[in-house]
């Protein structure tokens, strides 16, 4: 797990730590393109782009906050402020 950055802190969505990553590959499709990473459980889906599964990992679950893989390097977005943060 890896501590959020402080610029996170602000979003109450965001979890104390992120989970780490399931995989590299979208666990729903296999794909290795343009992933997402759950912060809250570390699944792995692919981008609204491709299947949406991050997307709909993230509503179903109720985990809203994704980071793009490779984690932390990328942007992170928060489904229920509809933002980056």
């Amino acid at each position: 797990m890896e501590l959020l950055p402080t610029t996170t802190s602000r979003c109450p969505h965001a979890p104390a730590e992120v989970a780490a990553p399931s995989g590299a590959r979208c666990e729903e499709c296999d794909s290795t393109f343009n992933l997402r990473l759950c912060a809250d459980c570390g699944h792995v889906g692919c981008c609204e782009s491709q299947a949406g599964h991050a997307r709909a990992h993230a509503l179903g679950a109720g985990h809203p906050v994704i980071l793009q893989m490779p984690a932390p390097n990328g942007f992170w977005w928060c489904y229920a402020e509809n933002r980056y943060l």
